[in-house]
């Protein structure tokens, strides 16, 4: 008998213990799950949380802009309509004779890495320079004088970029290329209301040209609208104007031969912009 009252207050010890334990787990996980609701509507607003923000903002706005500079070009891709026939090479000597791009260098100044180079503006002369490891450059490629425009082109890790510079105003206005390379220097037409501009891809047989037209109020050349022109059947070495409608093309398949710097398939062709 005695042996039986010992076994069952034993096992109503148990008991209680177990259901004490059990309590305390609850109680600890309620007040877990109410401190996570509460910082979940109610935050801690810190500067950090503030930065955050504004970084996504503006990575937002930075991939809408690449989107829209993409689009830019995909939608002006073919807009301008040429027709190509073969010239031979005495041809096309004979029409680069005769044209004239207007562009004038000044030969004292020296594209090298770690020197610097000065333009003389309006308002004030503004300094160029390139590193010496190259990876921040800008080079001179010459003075469009009837646009009174110097020609620069910027080049930083994987990518170059030609742009005019207003020798008045000191305004930028790069010129449109699909590609990581420089566009070359741009050929304005006889009548000097037209500019083309065009690159090449360093790494696939593709090429691209923009061509920039006068505004009929300003008469002035138009240099944030372009219609383009782009193929992969050739690189284009040179272009030269005929006259205000047709063009001359040095083009040519990639570079190869013992140096690895001749033109290898060279072909001359002539452009009728319709």
């Amino acid at each position: 008998m005695k042996k039986t009252q010992i076994y069952l207050i034993l096992l109503l010890f148990s008991i209680i213990s177990c259901r004490n334990v059990e309590q305390k787990k609850l109680k600890t996980e309620t007040l877990v799950d109410s401190s996570k609701i509460e910082q979940k509507n109610e935050p801690k607003i810190t500067n950090e949380n503030t930065q955050a923000i504004s970084s996504s903002e503006i990575s937002e706005v930075s991939e809408v802009s690449e989107v829209s500079e993409e689009q830019e070009i995909k939608e002006n891709k073919n807009k301008l309509k040429i027709k190509f026939t073969k010239i031979d090479s005495t041809d096309y000597l004979d029409y680069k004779q005769k044209y004239s791009n207007g562009i004038t260098v000044d030969k004292t100044i020296v594209n090298e890495a770690g020197n610097s180079f000065t333009l003389a503006l309006k308002n004030a002369d503004k300094k160029f320079g390139c590193d010496i490891d190259y990876n921040d450059c800008t080079y001179y490629k010459g003075f469009l004088s009837s646009l009174n425009k110097y020609i620069l082109t910027s080049c930083g890790k994987g990518y170059c970029g030609t742009f005019l510079l207003d020798k008045n105003t000191g305004v930028r206005n790069f010129l449109q290329s699909p590609f990581d390379s420089e566009c070359e220097v741009p050929s304005l037409s006889k009548s000097q209301d037209k500019l083309i501009a065009f690159s090449s891809s360093v790494f696939d047989r593709e090429s691209f040209i923009a061509l920039y037209k006068e505004n009929v109020e300003t008469k002035k050349i138009e240099l944030r609208k372009f219609d383009s022109f782009y193929t992969s059947d050739w690189r284009i070495k040179e272009i030269i104007w005929i006259d205000n409608n047709s063009i001359a093309l040095k083009v040519y398949e990639k570079y190869g031969g013992k140096t690895g710097s001749e033109l290898i398939n060279t072909r001359y062709l002539k452009g009728k912009i319709e």
